[in-house]
């Protein structure tokens, strides 16, 4: 990837939309945190700012709190729409370089590590006992800074009013560090080497420098950053849960480690999330269920950030603009922070607890539980011929052989590479990759299906290799058999042994800790269970239900096995049962 495209997703992962401005109103400091270390901090004041007391926004960033020119230190225009449009509506904004990043001092041993949680303590403390500070402060952002808005609430701050999480992390380890236990290098490396550019400010790479903080270019807070993990480099070595990336284990790395804290904190979130989204979407819906924050939830058909439209019954190789709009998804966010860190009623009390898109139907829906009140779990069962049927076989020896196509590919453009910026297209037309798989349908349905929640599969499996990893896609074919693609699940195999959670009601729940890692049995049939990613859809009349089953995503994952080519058996018989099961809506 060249320099210009890495400056491209600077600015896209980094921000909301397109559309800098640079305001006149901005002061820079250094704030000590934890162990004193020194956090590079931009305030920035609305254009008619008259010395009143007002409410502060926070954006915890990984990607520079600002940027300059390199050749002559003046900074570069880089407020986006959100940023400008809260400083519109009588909101102070703080960005920050996280520890060990930008013009901040410090090292960076993880991401998300409890030590940059806790520097957050300091910093909002910092902020509210400024003369222009009301007490009151929020925080949001997209994407990593999206977490770091949830992660706020971990500090307990009673200043802490309310925060937006925006396409945000949630179970760090299965997205997107290892999603189904599996190392996507297509997503990590880019990443890790962006993210290395920025915290040596790399000016040569990205074209531009970090802001700096006062009249003096911060040399001695980049030359500490010498010594921060290569992602790269430090997950390829971490396979595991329990794995220790850095200083910290996986799993103390993201706002699931925090769930007592958090819910503790009981701080109101307005959480903006995408069905395609990698894996927020389940994150999203698990915080609905299991913390206890007041929250109110839009679930969108858009890519990463909501900048553009995901549906594959609507999108097929050219961008399509968002539902909600770009204005709308603004206006959202507005009346949220008014109604609580202003206390200015918009009614946000009222709003349903999710709103939720409905492929298919291509509209929006509604519930104030989840999952939505009606739904029952309906088993599919793979038949002989590629069948899809609500009644089991009676075959005694009912087997099919896939042997793993490597070439299997969910393109370039899916819910994994939109987290680097990417439009998510393609999905509308799956039939060749389904030539390249095994499939099982069902009969044209004679009534209409509402999907809504988080399918199972359910395999009876043999594998001719000790390793291996396997990936079940739901599609809808219409009448003319045109598959679009719904979603997706998978399995690194030596992840299989089910756990008890009780976050996972119904659902297989897998640890993905070393402990509970075991390679599989050469030939021996052993059930093989995992949840694919929720959803919800309106299969139509006359539309069948498929799934397509392989071994391999070549432009996402690494190919396991890294040598030879595995054959897998799927049993479908009397004894060895495969089924779908499916959360429908009656």
């Amino acid at each position: 990837m060249t320099a210009k495209n890495f400056l491209f997703i600077l600015f896209f992962v980094s921000t909301f939309q397109f559309g800098f401005s640079q305001a006149s109103n901005v002061d820079s400091y250094y704030i000590p945190a934890v162990n004193g270390t020194k956090l590079a901090v931009d305030v920035y004041f609305p254009e008619k700012y008259k010395n009143q007391k007002l409410p502060v926004l926070f954006e915890f960033t990984r990607y520079w709190r600002g940027k300059e020119d390199p050749k002559t230190g003046k900074p570069i225009a880089s407020l986006n729409k959100l940023d400008k449009y809260f400083l519109d509506h009588d909101y102070i904004l703080a960005k920050v370089d996280v520890r060990g990043t930008g013009a901040s001092y410090g090292v960076r041993t993880a991401e998300y590590s409890p030590t940059e949680v806790k520097d957050a303590w300091y910093i909002v403390d910092w902020m509210v006992n400024q003369q222009w500070s009301d007490g009151k402060v929020g925080a949001y952002g997209t994407s990593y800074s999206g977490t770091t808005a949830e992660l706020l609430c971990a500090t307990q701050h009673p200043a802490i009013k309310a925060v937006i999480p925006g396409w945000s992390d949630f179970d760090v380890y299965e997205s997107p560090t290892r999603p189904f236990g599996m190392l996507a290098t297509s997503f990590i490396a880019p990443w890790s080497q962006y993210v290395n550019w920025l915290d040596q400010n790399s000016v040569e790479n990205l074209g531009a420098s970090v802001r700096r903080v006062g009249k003096d270019f911060p040399m001695d807070a980049i030359k500490e950053h010498e010594n921060n993990i290569i992602v790269l480099e430090a997950l390829t070595k971490v396979p595991y849960k329990d794995s220790k990336f850095g200083d910290f284990k996986i799993e103390e790395l993201d706002p699931l480690h925090w769930k007592k804290e958090i819910s503790e904190s009981n701080v109101p979130m307005l959480v903006l999330t995408s069905w395609l989204d990698a894996g927020t979407a389940e994150g999203t819906l698990l915080r609905l269920q299991h913390f206890d924050n007041p929250q109110k939830v839009v679930m969108m058909p858009t890519s990463h950030g909501g900048h553009s439209h995901a549906s594959p019954f609507l999108v097929s190789d050219k961008m399509v603009a968002p539902v909600p709009s770009v204005n709308e998804q603004l206006k959202l966010r507005l009346d949220f922070f008014d109604h609580y860190l202003k206390e200015n009623d918009k009614g946000v009390e009222d709003w349903p607890t999710i709103k939720y898109y409905n492929f298919g139907e291509e509209s929006f829906k509604q519930s104030d539980i989840w999952p939505p009140k009606g739904q029952q779990r309906i088993q599919y069962f793979l038949d002989a011929n590629g069948e899809l049927n609500t009644s089991s076989s009676d075959e005694h020896l009912g087997m099919d052989e896939y042997i793993v196509d490597f070439s299997v590919s969910t393109g370039s453009n899916n819910r994994w590479t939109t987290q680097m910026g990417k439009h998510i297209l393609n999905l509308d037309n799956r039939n060749a990759a389904d030539s390249l798989m095994l499939t099982y349908t069902t009969a044209p349905l004679v009534e209409p299906i509402q999907i809504t929640g988080t399918p199972v599969i359910s395999l009876n499996l043999s594998s001719t290799h000790k390793e291996g990893g396997i990936f079940v896609y739901l599609e809808d074919v219409d009448p003319s058999g045109k598959s679009r693609y719904i979603t997706e699940g998978g399995l690194l195999l030596e992840h299989r042994k089910l756990s008890k959670n009780d976050m996972f009601d119904k659902i297989p729940y897998h640890s993905f800790r070393k402990s509970d890692a075991s390679p599989m049995s050469i030939d021996k049939i052993e059930e093989v269970c995992f949840k694919l990613h929720p959803t919800s859809i309106l299969i139509k009349k006359g539309h069948s239900i498929r799934i397509a089953i392989s071994g391999a995503d070549k432009d996402t994952f690494d190919k396991v096995p890294t040598e030879g080519i595995p054959t897998l058996s799927i049993y479908r018989n009397k004894t060895n049962k495969s089924f779908l099961e499916l959360p429908i809506i009656k």
